[in-house]
């Protein structure tokens, strides 16, 4: 696969309880230029998001743990204004769309499964040259 990404040097930090999922994402993310820094749930995305500082959160709405997806995203940009976010799920974006335009502006969704190419894009969409 040849890299794609045009923010190479930026930092996620990639949330998703799924081993699996979860190890194929940060593969691709990481192929493409990107630092990534996986986590299994909420809690401990929030401490690597306090050390490490990214420019982006991309987590899993469903989690195990006291933290759903949503509820770190809130806490992340409490803490961080300037933290991107990008939401995913296996299941309807219905409701999700009120929900992230009401934790930050330009956050976003994608939904599961996707290929390499949208993750990339939906990443670099909110990236941008920043």
């Amino acid at each position: 696969m040849e890299p794609m990404a045009t923010n190479a040097a930026k930092t996620i930090v990639l949330v998703e309880d799924d081993d699996v999922v979860r190890r194929l994402v940060a593969r691709v993310l990481e192929h493409n230029g990107y630092r990534v820094f996986g986590a299994v749930s909420g809690e401990e995305g929030l401490e690597i998001i306090d050390r490490e500082e990214p420019d982006l959160l991309l987590t899993d709405l469903t989690l195990s743990g006291e933290l759903s997806g949503l509820d770190l995203g809130r806490r992340a940009l409490e803490e961080r204004n300037d933290l991107k976010l990008i939401c995913m799920s296996g299941y309807g974006e219905e409701d999700i769309a009120d929900d992230l335009l009401s934790i930050a502006r330009g956050a976003a969704f994608i939904g599961k499964p996707f290929s390499p190419k949208k993750l990339l894009k939906a990443v670099d969409d909110l990236l941008g040259d920043s």
